[in-house]
C-alpha cells in the first residue's frame, strides 16, 4: 500500500525527519509494515527537521560526530547492523555533504506537486543517500531523483530555487523545534482525543501498542504475498520483507531467491545489502 493520506483516517503518524538520517532510513520497514497492516486507517506524513546546516560547525554529542569522516565506521555501520537496512558508507569519505538542508528543501519543493509524489521522492532520496553513494546536496542529483519518481522536472527546478520552498522548510524546522523534535526520527501519533510520542528508532511492536491504545478498534490486516509486496513498491530491501512478513533474514532470503529463480523478481546489491525489483 502507498502512504496513506486520507481525511477519514483514524490516526495520523507524523515523522520528524531528515533524508540523510540513518535511523529514519532504518524506520522505513516499520512504516511499510504499518501501511500494510492498517492501510487507510492510518495517515502517514513527514516534517523536515534539518539535521545538519553546516558540517563544519555540527556536533552530535550522542554519537561523537563532528566531521564527515566520523560518520561511516562507527555510526552508519553500527546503525545498519541494528536496523538492517543497506548502507554504503563510502560517500562520507569520498564525497560528503556539507549540509543536509538542500535535501530538506527539495522535499518541500516536491510537496508542491502533491503529498503522494513527495513521499515517493523522500523514499528515493533516502535510498540514494544511504545505499547508492549519491550526494543529495547536489542540484543535479536532486533533479535526477525527482524525475525518476514522476515529478515534473521544470516545475520542480523552479520550486527548488524558490523562496516558497525555503519558507516551507523553515516552517517545518520551527514546528520541529516547538515540539522538541530535535533528534530524528521522532514520531507524533495523533487521534482527535489524544496523542502519543515516540522518539528514536522503535520496533513495530511499540507502534502497534500505541496505535491500538489510542484507537482500540483499529483493524490489523495480514499482508498479501511477497511477490505482490515487491510489485506494489517496485523496489524493496530484504529487511523490509523480513519486517512485513515477520520472517528471519534467512527465511526472507530463501523465499525471495525462489521468486528470483522463477523469473518473477531480480536482486540488486547495494552497499551491504540487497534490494529486490519485479521483472
Amino acid at each position: 500500500m502507498e502512504n496513506s493520506n486520507q481525511e477519514d483516517a483514524r490516526l495520523k503518524i507524523t515523522e520528524f525527519t531528515d533524508p540523510w538520517c540513518t535511523w529514519c532510513w532504518g524506520s522505513e520497514p516499520i512504516l511499510r509494515r504499518i501501511m500494510e497492516a492498517y492501510g487507510d486507517q492510518v495517515e502517514i506524513d513527514f516534517v523536515m527537521g534539518g539535521l545538519v546546516e553546516d558540517m563544519e560547525t555540527f556536533y552530535d554529542a550522542l554519537n561523537n560526530i563532528s566531521a564527515p569522516e566520523h560518520v561511516p565506521p562507527p555510526h552508519w555501520k553500527e546503525a545498519s547492523e541494528r536496523h538492517g537496512m543497506p548502507v554504503d558508507e563510502k560517500i562520507w569519505l569520498e564525497d560528503p555533504p556539507r549540509s543536509t538542508w538542500p535535501s530538506n528543501i527539495a522535499y518541500k519543493a516536491a510537496e508542491f506537486q502533491g503529498k503522494k509524489l513527495a513521499h515517493k521522492y523522500l523514499r528515493r532520496m533516502r535510498e540514494a543517500a544511504a545505499s547508492e553513494g549519491k550526494n543529495l546536496e547536489k542540484k543535479e542529483v536532486l533533479v535526477e531523483l525527482a524525475e525518476e519518481v514522476g515529478l515534473d522536472r521544470e516545475k520542480f527546478e523552479s520550486d527548488l530555487k524558490s523562496d516558497d520552498a525555503i519558507k516551507a522548510f523553515q516552517e517545518d524546522r520551527e514546528l520541529s523545534q516547538s515540539h522538541g523534535a530535535t533528534g530524528f526520527p521522532t514520531f507524533l501519533i495523533e487521534r482527535r482525543e489524544g496523542e502519543k510520542w515516540l522518539r528514536g528508532y522503535h520496533s513495530f511492536r511499540y507502534f502497534k501498542e500505541l496505535l491500538e491504545e489510542l484507537e482500540p478498534d483499529l483493524e490489523e490486516e495480514k499482508p498479501g504475498t511477497i511477490l505482490e509486496f515487491v510489485e506494489n513498491y517496485d523496489h524493496v530491501a530484504t529487511r523490509e520483507v523480513q519486517e512485513v512478513f515477520d520472517l528471519s533474514k534467512s527465511e526472507a532470503l530463501e523465499k525471495l531467491r525462489k521468486l528470483e529463480n522463477k523469473g518473477k523478481i531480480k536482486s540488486i546489491e547495494r552497499g551491504n545489502g540487497l534490494f529486490w525489483e519485479p521483472l
